[in-house]
């Protein structure tokens, strides 16, 4: 990390946080090259998944697809080739000047131990992928490696990205409040047969991650200052709340701080939505079909969660609701640490 121009953004994202939004607004800015999920379908899907064989029989039967077709499909899906594709994003937008944005779901490049290690639940232990840093974002356009120099990392790298490259990048967290987040998850999850007993469905229903990751940056932020009197990357966390409730304040307080002209940011847009599959529809057919900035009702009220319990029970049933309600209760302490940092 260190004091010059961010030219690679990582948005540490978390799903129902608005993060489709914040992503569609900063598309539209003519020095942002942007890159979706490069890890999530072989954290689900593909051969080194980290989910349980149950939740992939799950999303292969919601989109009509046999296990044999299913696997056949995502063969190829690896974590290698997400960050083989991730780093050639970065050269890329560094090549044509522009910021690189990079999303994924935060839990989608944490391996299965550390996820176990952090839910109240049985979760099957998986092998911890293997990538190579091929440093595909440090190549000149001659294709030949630069000769760089860096440093290890004094403190554990939580994430599955190379030490070397978590260390260049701008973080960027993203939260909402447990109280809307979980339900919703939990409704769009639903697609594919998830339920709230799922073991998958714990590591959805936190914000444990983005606490790791925002703390793991923090801690290297304050060392790096002490060691060379360098600020550091130190992590930006976004409250989707606010980003709906005040879109222009936040991107405008979000533009100044990584080098963006906010006046070059479009808050309208046409739609781009492409039917794909049910589980695709259930997390992105909204956010692909808006022309722009939905405010709803949630962002002004406060929770009530006496009411919601009500609802949730109306929706699924007492013991759903009460699941419900104890994920949001052990998320609070994550939550409103990461929202005091919010810009």
């Amino acid at each position: 990390m260190s004091d010059e121009p961010c030219t690679r953004i990582f948005l540490f994202s978390h799903l129902r946080t608005r993060s489709n939004l914040l992503m569609r607004l900063l598309e539209t800015h003519p020095r942002v090259l942007d890159r979706l999920y490069p890890f999530k379908d072989a954290f689900m899907n593909g051969p080194e998944c980290q989910n349980a064989l149950s939740t992939k029989k799950g999303r292969a039967a919601a989109i009509g697809k046999s296990m044999k077709e299913f696997e056949e499909t995502f063969a190829n899906t690896t974590f290698q080739a997400g960050l083989d594709i991730m780093e050639k994003t970065i050269a890329q937008a560094e090549s044509e000047g522009k910021i690189a944005v990079i999303k994924e779901h935060t839990c989608f490049i944490l391996d299965s131990n550390t996820l176990n290690s952090h839910v109240d639940c049985r979760r099957e232990a998986k092998p911890r992928p293997l990538i190579i840093d091929h440093q595909f974002d440090i190549r000149t356009h001659e294709n030949k490696e630069k000769n760089v120099q860096y440093k290890e990392l004094p403190l554990r790298n939580p994430t599955l990205l190379p030490d070397r490259m978590i260390a260049t990048l701008q973080p960027v967290i993203i939260i909402r409040h447990p109280f809307y987040t979980f339900p919703s998850a939990l409704r769009a999850s639903s697609s594919y047969g998830a339920n709230v007993l799922d073991p998958d469905f714990a590591i959805i229903a936190t914000f444990r991650w983005q606490r790791l990751v925002f703390d793991f940056y923090q801690e290297y932020c304050e060392r790096e200052r002490k060691l060379s009197s360098r600020r550091g990357n130190w992590p930006i966390v976004i409250d989707g709340d606010k980003l709906i409730s005040d879109t222009k304040g936040q991107m405008t307080r979000f533009c100044e701080i990584v080098g963006l002209k906010e006046s070059d940011i479009q808050y309208s847009w046409d739609p781009h939505y492409v039917k794909r599959n049910a589980v695709w529809d259930a997390f992105t057919k909204v956010a692909e079909e808006s022309t722009g900035v939905i405010k709803t009702s949630d962002t002004i009220q406060p929770p009530d969660i006496t009411e919601a319990r009500r609802r949730w029970e109306n929706e699924w049933d007492s013991n759903v609701a009460q699941k419900l309600v104890e994920f949001v209760e052990l998320a609070m302490d994550d939550y409103n640490h990461l929202l005091r940092h919010s810009i």
